[in-house]
């Protein structure tokens, strides 16, 4: 859980800075190059982990959103950097409360073993380890692990699994501290972290260097650019990311910094998690054979950079439309998901206050508030206690466990909705 912070502290000091940079040159953070051209404005958002009890006086972190896309290289991205180190310590994103994510990190764990034929007590190094769930299961899958993390809870919390991870945000030259036995490790992984890190391009340097030369895998999860656009899937656009990716714009990156793409393909997209885009990649000389697919994959996208920002408008005042249907026919309504999605897609909407209150799994989150909307976060339990007619999900990703769990009330809501289908 991130912490309560005046708003003098942390991202707060920064955020000036940032928009007199977004109004000058910048260069592109991926390839040096440009110009840069803003497709997506987001006005005043939050940090998708500022959850605050209610008691809580301080100002919440609001600032636009921003994204551009690099004319050289096709890389979506914002611009200018905010000290988000403070906000990383306390930093509370897991996912272990979720049968699908658990059984996704024991798939990809086997999967990178078996694909690959790696020999048992293979070294497997994770930058944003978390809670260490996604190294025990390479663990159990017969690898060496380590894990590094910049929050210290999570940390705690990786070590009691007796995860080995090292408190630190990553940065290139994080690569040189890793204990000796993983400085050529034979597998890199980052799950929903590559995007976080404000330097791509020096972050894939790092990992080249720390990497096996002969056999070295470079396993990347990120969210995947095409499918938000065409999902108009504005929460996931965030503070905490600095680059958005395609399968394309990803390659093409991988390539300019000595990595060649073995696959796109090494789970099926029903067993991936939501907006998965999954990658292996291997140094240009590893021994590694890339599949067909991923050799024919060519440079290009097919997004309409000129009209998303008008297509992204719609789908917020679709949802606000519903939402609104829905009050004035006398149905509740309520959410589920107080994680990023949840707190993002709140934050955007004129009509989040009429949303009750969001469930989540997460116990950790329960009692807080949503920055920004104010919505609070509550048990599940809470469907029984103060029944409500309709539920959207927006943690839609886990939409089938989350319905049979929701079902299992008393009470139930009538109609459980994704908001991807309020999004269209």
């Amino acid at each position: 859980m991130s912490k309560e912070r005046e708003a003098g502290d942390g991202p707060h000091r920064d955020a000036k800075r940032d928009e007199m940079q977004q109004g000058g040159a910048a260069r592109c953070r991926v390839c040096g190059g440009g110009p840069l051209h803003r497709w997506v404005h987001l006005p005043d958002m939050p940090l998708t982990e500022e959850l605050h009890p209610p008691a809580h006086a301080g100002k919440p972190f609001l600032a636009d959103i921003d994204v551009y896309v690099c004319e050289a290289c096709g890389v979506s991205q914002t611009v200018g950097m905010r000290d988000l180190s403070p906000y990383y310590i306390d930093y509370g994103y897991t996912v272990g409360q979720s049968a699908f994510a658990s059984l996704f990190m024991e798939r990809l764990a086997v999967a990178v073993r078996d694909r690959y034929g790696l020999k048992p007590g293979f070294s497997v190094v994770e930058i944003g380890s978390g809670d260490g769930v996604q190294l025990k299961s390479f663990e159990r899958a017969g690898a060496r692990v380590y894990g590094v993390e910049p929050s210290a809870s999570l940390c705690q919390a990786s070590r009691a699994r007796g995860i080995p991870v090292m408190e630190a945000l990553f940065e290139p030259a994080t690569a040189a501290l890793l204990p000796e036995a993983f400085r050529s490790a034979d597998v890199l992984l980052l799950t929903y972290t590559f995007d976080h890190l404000p330097d791509p391009s020096g972050m894939l340097e790092a990992a080249r260097q720390t990497l096996h030369p002969g056999r070295g895998l470079l396993v990347l999860e990120v969210h995947d650019l095409d499918q938000i656009v065409e999902r108009r899937e504005y929460c996931l656009f965030e503070h905490e990311h600095y680059t958005y990716w395609t399968k394309e714009t990803l390659k093409g990156a991988l390539g300019r910094c000595g990595f060649r793409m073995l696959t796109s393909e090494l789970l099926p997209a029903s067993q991936r998690r939501g907006n998965s885009l999954l990658i292996v990649a291997a140094p240009m000389d590893a021994a590694h054979v890339p599949d067909g697919r991923a050799e024919a994959d060519r440079i290009g996208t097919t997004i309409d950079y000129s009209g998303f920002q008008t297509e992204l408008d719609s789908g917020i005042a679709a949802l606000d439309a519903f939402v609104a249907a829905e009050s004035a026919a006398g149905r509740k309504v309520a959410g589920y998901g107080g994680g990023g999605r949840g707190v993002m897609t709140l934050a955007a909407m004129s009509t989040a206050g009429q949303i009750a209150y969001v469930c989540d799994a997460n116990k950790a989150l329960h009692g807080r508030l949503a920055p920004k909307s104010q919505v609070p976060v509550v048990d599940i339990a809470r469907l029984a206690e103060q029944p409500v007619d309709t539920l959207i999900v927006f943690s839609y990703g886990y939409m089938a466990e989350i319905q049979e769990a929701v079902r299992k009330q008393p009470n139930a809501p009538q109609r459980i909705v994704s908001m991807l289908e309020l999004l269209k």
